[in-house]
């Protein structure tokens, strides 16, 4: 597929969406204004949103599988090994409900899958988005159900290079849906402090063995965490868990995604990409996940 057709599908999405939201305002206004029930005409407006997102769906689909073939599997590929690469594909939710350190609400979806290698480091990376159920009840005893996004972002796993034997998880001030799980009532963990008192004011500690916070939280890493968190939008957490890192970005953002509703500009869309890109390969550049030194077992 060339630039030009994906332009032709990326226009034929936007007028889709545009021609049905503006049918179904101009449904909506008519009916209030021959019925003086706006209520019914908000009501029509809503269904006729959900109409407009089923008729644009899918050339929506279809660019968005294209543009990332297009651009994002060529980048990826440019970056990793052993690249596998699933845009309709997410994490398994119980890779991150098993680490015991994230509440996991009450819906969940994730896609962009990326697993690969990065100076010979394992990589599973994808967009998470996990919601809340929540309900309010008016004074006609009506009762309304309702979404709240608790995490938006992405999970990724990588590589440690240090065996540990007990779980730690480092939780930036801000991240708002960490937990700490009692595994079974068997191992509890205590929260650490720190001797690095920047580092305590910035971040949570905690460990099942205080041991273990010491000997993976070395000075040298505390500060490349604090530097990789500057450079950083977002709020992190880290779960240091069966000799694996996992680390949670909260964003609010979906990766490697282009907007129906704006033209596609090759360059922007490669430097767009690469920063995406970026994000996974910082952790394993600025932590030095490849740095094998220290690597066995304590």
């Amino acid at each position: 597929m060339t630039l030009e057709e994906l332009e032709k599908i990326r226009k034929k999405a936007k007028n889709s969406y545009i021609i049905g939201l503006l049918l179904s305002s101009v449904l909506g206004i008519l009916i209030a204004l021959l019925t003086n029930g706006f209520f019914m005409a908000f009501f029509i407006f809503i269904i006729g949103s959900i109409i407009t997102a089923v008729i644009a769906g899918k050339p929506t689909k279809t660019f968005t599988k294209e543009y990332k073939n297009m651009f994002v599997l060529k980048s990826l590929q440019a970056t990793f090994n052993e690249l596998i690469y699933e845009p309709d594909k997410g994490l398994n939710k119980e890779i991150i409900s098993n680490t015991g350190m994230m509440y996991m609400g009450d819906r969940y979806t994730s896609n962009d899958f990326v697993s690969g290698k990065y100076k010979d480091i394992n990589v599973v990376q994808a967009d998470v988005h996990i919601e809340e159920e929540h309900e309010t009840t008016d004074s006609n005893g009506h009762t309304t159900t309702y979404w709240v996004t608790i995490f938006k972002g992405r999970w990724m796993i990588f590589d440690f290079n240090k065996y540990f034997k007990a779980n730690i998880q480092v939780s930036q001030k801000g991240f708002g849906n960490s937990k700490i799980s009692n595994w079974g009532k068997t191992l509890k963990y205590k929260k650490v402090m720190m001797e690095d008192q920047e580092f305590n004011n910035a971040f949570r500690t905690y460990a099942q063995d205080e041991h273990d916070a010491f000997y993976i939280l070395t000075p040298s890493l505390m500060e490349k965490i604090k530097k990789v968190t500057n450079n950083i939008s977002g709020k992190l957490l880290f779960c240091f868990i069966d000799n694996k890192l996992h680390i949670g970005l909260q964003n609010g953002k979906d990766s490697f995604e282009h907007s129906i509703f704006r033209k596609i500009n090759e360059q922007q869309s490669i430097e767009e990409i690469s920063k995406d890109i970026k994000i996974i390969t910082n952790f394993i550049d600025e932590l030095n996940l490849d740095n094998n030194l220290f690597k066995g077992s304590i």
